[in-house]
């Protein structure tokens, strides 16, 4: 078949496809498709194709929901299944406040009631419903007034169980990403069967999340359901011929060494005529083992330097934006590269996921919005009142006093005061000195961090980014999910790292790799090293790193391997 066959070929098989998913009539579909198959596309197609606006889109991820709502306009109504949640809760009890530490201050409070919580979130995500940690946890949220993630759902799905008119009915109903849900989303998920037509699409290759209980399995099981009609998209219009190739040879390798038991089995193809020409242009995957880290940084810096400006124009393209280039890999990696190159790429920014805390702002920013929130007392007498008094505090609260009453009227006065200057502030008012060395010795240290917070911020006017200069973001193996990039860069490719062990190479490491791939547009570059930081330290020789075993997972043809690059080879 020669290549102009092959394309007309796809182009068809690729209509047919389209078509048969927005003509079918079936009332639950399921797609299992593949990174860059025109997932979000076809999903504007079936919503469209109803005529209605009275339709639903939900996904895990919030860039997601945020394309897709760019995307889809006025025809549905797209959320985060978390914010679907706090949505329907709110037009329940008239209001609801999403509070995402509110887990780690009733896990303080357990700790002072001397029953220390044990994988609470997790017990909600397996709708552990008799547990006594579950319990206490509804009980501290009520006391509250607020939500967090998982018992945001788990309450929904209850009050759902009671009252099923809560949620209305909707012609269309899609769910992306389904393979990222654990088992009280699937649960609460199989309650939407009776809501409207539902369109399931995932795709069991990319399931990163295992840590909150999500599991492939899931998404197996509703492909295998004669319940739903079975529909596909095999053609990838984004990654290059290479890099389909390595994906399904990895995924094959993967089989053989006894990972990825009840996969979905899927066609993934290079769509030819939307990606031949990169194709050709980037015929191999590059791997490099660079000495050390700093090296690593040096590699990283090369690849963007050899970027066309045609490619980097391509990249800033209205309406299809995306990463000129993706750093992907662990974060003392990442960190590494945006220390030694953050200042030559203003436009280098590093994604990580912080560790969810609080601080005196989120207190002072409930009590603004109700000056008896227990919440926002509660957090303040933890950060500004002694540990044992803190501890008190929260133990006489446990019977369910108002906050507010237990504390001393010294400290409730010095605090209105501050919520007084807050308000003042955000007024744009004049703070006389005499108030403003009141409120300093109150706050204290708190000071600079509440007055930054609260004043009025200048009207400036909004930098538009370089669009002549390259945009590289640094993230993650989970953060790249629904991302993409010209140029991809794994870096850390290494054993210890990506797989942690050989021998007993996980699902999710497979799945976290194949999405890392799966990002790439154009060229894909796999980075490992024999060093961290150096090979000697204080006099003592450094233990080598070993490349990858996932290297081994791809076929020497699809590679150009450009062997060990120490720092002088850069020049």
């Amino acid at each position: 078949m020669t290549k102009e066959e092959l394309i007309e070929n796809q182009k068809a098989e690729r209509t047919a496809c389209s078509d048969a998913i927005v003509n079918s009539t079936a009332p639950k579909k399921v797609i299992v498709a593949g990174a860059g198959t025109g997932k979000t596309f076809t999903f504007q197609q079936v919503l469209r194709a109803n005529g209605s606006t009275n339709n639903l889109a939900m996904t895990f991820i919030n860039m997601l929901a945020n394309d897709m709502r760019t995307t889809f306009g006025d025809i549905a109504e797209v959320k985060t299944f978390h914010a679907f949640c706090k949505k329907v809760l709110h037009a329940q009890n008239g209001r609801v406040t999403m509070i995402p530490f509110l887990t780690k201050i009733i896990e303080e409070d357990a700790v002072v009631k001397g029953t220390p919580l044990t994988d609470v979130e997790g017990k909600f995500q397996r709708l552990e419903d008799d547990d006594e940690d579950v319990k206490f946890y509804l009980v501290r949220g009520d006391y509250y007034d607020a939500v967090s993630f998982d018992d945001s759902v788990y309450r929904l799905y209850k009050a759902l169980q009671e009252r099923p008119e809560i949620i209305p009915q909707f012609d269309q109903i899609v769910i992306d990403e389904y393979q990222d849900f654990n088992p009280l989303e699937v649960t609460f998920i199989k309650e939407l069967e009776n809501k409207g037509n539902l369109l399931i699409v995932g795709d069991d290759d990319q399931a990163v999340y295992s840590r909150r209980n999500a599991s492939p399995d899931h998404l197996r099981e509703v492909a295998n359901s004669a319940n739903y009609e079975n529909l596909e998209l095999p053609f990838c219009s984004r990654c290059t011929q290479v890099v389909v190739d390595a994906t399904n040879t990895f995924i094959e390798n993967a089989f053989k060494n006894g990972n990825l038991k009840g996969r979905v089995e899927k066609r993934y193809e290079c769509f030819v005529h939307s990606k031949d020409a990169d194709s050709a242009k980037y015929p191999q995957i590059v791997t490099v083992q660079c000495t050390t880290g700093p090296v690593v940084a040096k590699y990283v810096d090369a690849v963007i330097e050899s970027i066309n400006n045609e490619e980097i124009a391509e990249s800033w393209k209205e309406g299809n934006e995306y990463s000129t280039v993706l750093v992907i890999g662990p974060k003392q990696y990442l960190s590494a590269v945006q220390k030694a190159l953050g200042e030559k790429y203003p436009q280098m920014f590093l994604k990580t996921s912080d560790e969810i805390g609080y601080s005196v702002v989120e207190a002072y920013k409930l009590l603004l919005n109700d000056r008896s929130s227990n919440l926002g007392w509660r957090v303040l007498s933890s950060l500004l009142l002694d540990l044992k008094t803190g501890k008190s505090l929260v133990e006489k609260s446990l019977a369910g006093t108002p906050f507010r009453e237990l504390l001393d009227e010294k400290f409730v006065s010095d605090q209105e005061l501050v919520l007084s200057f807050i308000e003042s502030l955000k007024d744009g008012l004049q703070i006389d000195d005499a108030k403003d060395k009141e409120i300093r010795d109150i706050s204290g240290e708190h000071y600079d961090s509440i007055a930054e917070e609260f004043s009025p911020k200048d009207a400036e006017e909004k930098k538009e980014p370089d669009k002549a200069k390259p945009s590289i973001l640094l993230t993650s193996f989970v953060g790249c999910k629904g991302l993409s990039a010209g140029h991809v860069v794994i870096i850390g490719a290494n054993n210890a790292s990506i797989p942690k062990n050989p021998a007993t190479i996980d699902d999710v490491e497979i799945a976290q790799f194949v999405v890392a791939l799966t990002r790439t547009r154009k060229q894909c570059h796999i980075v490992s090293n024999t060093w961290l930081i150096a090979p000697k330290l204080n006099g003592e020789w450094q233990p080598k790193f070993s490349k990858s075993s996932f290297l081994d997972w791809i076929p020497s043809e699809l590679i150009d391997n450009k062997g060990s690059l120490r720092g002088e080879d850069f020049g």
